[in-house]
């Protein structure tokens, strides 16, 4: 049922779409597989000299929990891809909202953000493997849609608990290297970095393990350059791990993490710890979902059984509120910095390209390879941003919040928020659990660094178009919407 009164309140705030439904919470779950056919573009790093996906080491997948009553639903869906465009993810959206009938406000698209996925752009400097990328893309949209409908169909009435527990498989990467003080990505253990783990448990009534949600922030990238295999990273081995303790099926929500990644791999050898570093995540995240009691029961004692000692005999009252359920979907404009112009932008791209193309006929050396390979990388990123960005103030986002009881909230944003953001928003929320997600929804991935960042320098900064003041408004804002959600 809508609520008239959140309506007029959000209509100053910009564009937005809200739906409000009173019920006894359902829930659904389906997953399929997305694994990408071997020998697809795998190009993913500007270092790496490899263009084709040589193989499998973990299927890729999707999951979908669909949530909601007899009315309307909710449906979040976790896709194990680095990210895609904003023309896939919105066809992606709409396809599962034709299909289950629900607004595309009420859909949530979850990118794990891995980068040992298929290439997802149908223009890159990876030129092997291209001719898969577009049917592979096409068949997405109808895959996860499916999923979505299995959930949605197989939706029944169930309960959910939130918690949270700690786990300290990330790092703040921004590492000042003492040669020069030049700003790169490596391992910086003074820098910010958030080890909260955000945790929901959904059973059915009956008592039956039904889903785990589990929302970290640490970028997917244990699995470095040096890498032609396709893996999920360790959010698939998060999946598993869960899944094996609990029973219950697991979706992974990626956190702010656009400064933040594993403490271990990357650059080398990630093959080899991406799945010790899942395991240590997915086994805290299952032992917060075993101390979860989404039953809600409140014990009393009623008797006395006499036994070789006398035992207390107890009784539990089970609390099933209906809940409302609340989806709020709005645009918020994000200041934008200066930047190339496009002309200039693609020009340097061409130059690269053709370079880098003249090596691979060449049949030069790895290291030449290697280092032309991410000049042009580099430069089809800044084509990107000016293409899309330049001459624009200012550029809107979605921010999504899915409100699932009077004590949870879910947030998500698009592009990548820096660990602070995310840590700033959950300390102001109002919600005594709140998962912060970005990589979601349907606008061009980007890094969104904060105001210090900026001073700093360094490749998140280089590649962002937003301004320095983005990520304050992006907490003050969402923290507004939180407020007045609750209230």
């Amino acid at each position: 049922m809508t609520n008239e009164t959140a309506y007029e309140m959000f209509s100053s705030c910009g564009m937005y779409k809200h739906t409000e439904f009173m019920t006894q919470l359902r829930a659904g779950i389906a997953t399929v597989d997305i694994t990408p056919p071997v020998g697809i573009a795998h190009g993913n790093w500007g270092a790496q000299t490899h263009e084709r996906a040589a193989g499998v080491d973990l299927s890729l997948r999707t999951t979908v929990l669909a949530l909601g009553g007899d009315s309307d639903s909710i449906v979040i869906a976790d896709i194990d891809i680095g990210n895609l465009t904003y023309k896939d993810a919105k066809r992606t959206r709409e396809e599962i909202s034709r299909l289950v009938d629900i607004p595309t406000s009420n859909v949530r698209l979850s990118f794990s953000h891995t980068h040992s996925g298929p290439t997802t752009r149908r223009e890159s400097w990876i030129d092997e493997g291209s001719e898969m990328v577009e049917p592979y893309l096409e068949s997405l949209p109808h895959l996860i849609a499916g999923a979505a409908w299995e959930a949605v169909e197989s939706m029944e009435p169930a309960r959910v608990a939130a918690g949270t527990g700690h786990s300290e498989i990330a790092i703040n990467r921004r590492f000042q290297r003492p040669e020069d003080g030049r700003m790169i990505v490596g391992r910086n253990p003074d820098g910010p970095v958030d080890y909260e783990v955000g945790v929901l448990r959904f059973d059915t009534v009956a008592g039956e393990p039904l889903a785990a949600v589990a929302n970290y922030a640490c970028h997917p990238i244990t699995v470095g350059p040096d890498n032609d295999l396709i893996t999920p990273d360790y959010p698939g081995v998060v999946r598993q791990t869960v899944e094996e303790s609990t029973g219950a099926t697991c979706l992974f929500l990626q956190g702010a993490a656009g400064d933040v990644g594993p403490i271990h791999g990357v650059a080398k050898n990630g093959i080899d710890e991406y799945r010790p570093l899942g395991r240590r995540l997915g086994s805290e995240v299952a032992r917060v979902w075993w101390s979860l009691d989404p039953r809600g029961r409140e014990e009393r004692y009623v008797e006395t059984l006499e036994s070789g000692a006398p035992l207390a005999v107890y009784e539990y009252d089970e609390n099933v509120p209906n809940r409302s359920i609340i989806v709020l979907s709005r645009e918020i404009e994000l200041p934008i910095r200066d930047l190339m112009s496009f002309n200039e932008a693609k020009d340097r791209y061409e130059d690269h390209r053709k370079h880098l193309q003249q090596l691979r006929k060449e049949d030069a050396d790895n290291e030449s390879i290697t280092n032309a390979t991410f000049r042009a990388k580099r430069a089809k990123q800044d084509e990107k941003i000016a293409g899309q960005f330049g001459g624009k103030e200012t550029h809107p986002i979605e921010v999504q919040i899915i409100v699932l009881s009077p004590n949870v909230a879910v947030v998500g944003i698009p592009g990548e928020p820096f660990v602070e953001t995310g840590k700033a928003i959950k300390q102001k929320s109002p919600f005594e659990y709140t998962l912060f997600s970005g990589y979601s929804n349907v606008s061009r991935v980007a890094y969104i660094p904060t105001a210090k960042a900026h001073e700093e320098g360094g490749y998140e900064t280089r590649v962002t178009p937003f301004a320095p003041e983005a990520a304050d408004k992006i907490v003050d804002e969402v923290v507004a919407d939180l407020e007045t959600l609750q209230n």
